[in-house]
């Protein structure tokens, strides 16, 4: 196994030779035999090794807050460059895009042109919250099958090979 950096944690990437799915991450490809050998390239490599199911579950749903917030950053940055957000910009709509991932709460629709990153998770049926419809970008970290098409479809990550979803 070699050792790569996703920016922040260290963790073991499976050799591109071994495994009968892959993804890419970055420029760097993972292949591995099950759904949670894949997201230890994400979450890290204890991932894996964890058998509680409610401990997993807590481990993808942090780093899908994690990832919904680097994700959230990154687009309100291009949105500033790009004049979609400035100081015209409504305070409430300021309010909501900067929020903190666990807290935010856009209401029942988001319809500024900027997407909002929200974590299912954090919505109904598993609060109170309301899930807010319109322009939101979803993070899903219910199973492993549901991240990784989730960090798929966010461009995070690129399934390369994954014939059948192996629920693990």
């Amino acid at each position: 196994m070699s050792t790569w950096s996703t920016g922040h944690t260290d963790v073991a990437a499976v050799d591109r030779d071994e495994g009968q799915f892959s993804i890419r991450i970055g420029n760097r490809e993972v292949r591995a035999d099950r759904n949670d050998e894949l997201l230890a390239a994400v979450i890290g490599q204890e991932y894996p090794e964890e058998q509680d199911r409610e401990l997993l579950f807590l481990m993808r749903l942090e780093q899908a807050i994690v990832l919904a917030t680097a994700v959230q950053e990154s687009i309100i940055a291009a949105a500033v460059q790009n004049e979609d957000l400035g100081p015209s910009t409504d305070e409430e709509v300021w309010t909501v895009l900067l929020a903190e991932r666990e807290t935010v709460d856009p209401g029942v629709r988001w319809q500024h042109r900027v997407p909002l990153v929200l974590v299912t998770s954090l919505f109904a049926p598993y609060t109170e919250k309301d899930r807010p419809v319109g322009n939101v970008a979803w993070i899903d970290p219910g199973d492993d099958v549901a991240m990784l098409d989730s960090l798929q479809g966010l461009g995070l990550i690129e399934v390369l090979e994954h014939d059948d979803l192996v629920v693990s």
